[in-house]
């Protein structure tokens, strides 16, 4: 016979209050058993292969380094099983599916002048060209084209103002940018961008150290540790700098980054985004 309902008001403030301390003991419990493993896993998916980057994001760094580009979903799956592998593995490996793949190769060949002269060139050097090599290879090869040919280099920085700033180059910024190493037309972009967003330049003329975010919108960027970055740089073949800017040359992993700094001193691979060079 159910209760009178003064009687069951009563009745049930004790039981209720037994009952949450029940409910919140078991659920503490259960929430740590469910929790535990989870951290577990992030921490040691954190770590990474050889204390550097995680497995997915190690293959997004050498296909960002061998191909100009970050794998598609499918790329990544199918590269899962040697996602430990050093960096060298993972490079040699890519140097092996483009020398039996002519049309990726191809692909590669024309990201990588597109990336080092930009959108507007005309006829690149590289047109038709398919030799055998990575999207760093082929880069490195463009920019010691450009180191060879001063008035070639000087239109490749005239573009990236053009693009970036919607104005031409200023004379201070042509001789600005003869004190450094050649660097390919996204790259100039990326570090014009970067000035341009924290001086708001207006008639102002760029100075000062030349840098590059992480998150510029004409990088195709990959985040790696110390550790991986240097990893990735001893694989890729990137000479370490002597001297009081070696610490430059260990941050941003690309050719003709070895004298720019990273904003922030984040270490990341890089490659041209994806329609970066769109006009």
């Amino acid at each position: 016979m159910p209760l009178p309902l003064e009687t069951r008001h009563s009745a049930s403030g004790p039981l209720i209050r037994q009952f949450v301390r029940l409910a919140v003991i078991s659920g503490v419990a259960s929430a740590a058993l469910l929790v535990a493993p989870v951290v577990s896993e992030a921490r040691a998916g954190a770590q990474g292969p050889q204390g550097g980057l995680p497995p997915d994001d190690r293959v997004a760094a050498s296909f960002v380094l061998a191909r100009g580009r970050v794998p598609t979903a499918a790329e990544a799956a199918a590269w899962s099983a040697v996602a430990a592998s050093p960096f060298s593995d993972l490079l040699a490996r890519h140097r092996r599916q483009l020398d039996a793949d002519e049309t990726e190769r191809r692909a590669v060949a024309a990201k990588s002048a597109l990336d080092a002269f930009g959108p507007g060139s005309g006829p690149s050097p590289a047109d038709g060209q398919t030799e055998p090599g990575t999207y760093l290879d082929a880069m490195r090869r463009h920019l010691q084209w450009l180191t060879d040919r001063p008035d070639e280099y000087a239109k490749v920085v005239q573009r990236a103002y053009r693009f970036v700033l919607r104005r031409d180059a200023y004379a201070q910024e042509l001789d600005y940018w003869k004190r450094y190493s050649a660097k390919p037309f996204v790259l100039l972009a990326a570090c014009i961008d970067d000035w341009a967003r924290r001086n708001q330049p207006g008639l102002t003329v760029t100075s000062g150290p030349a840098a590059v975010n992480v998150n510029s919108p004409y990088l195709a960027a990959v985040r790696l540790s110390p550790a991986a970055a240097a990893e990735a740089r001893a694989a890729a073949g990137f000479a370490r700098t002597r001297g009081s800017a070696s610490a430059l040359a260990r941050h941003v992993v690309m050719a003709g980054a070895e004298d720019v700094a990273s904003v922030g001193g984040v270490h990341f691979a890089a490659a041209g985004a994806a329609g970066s060079r769109e006009e």
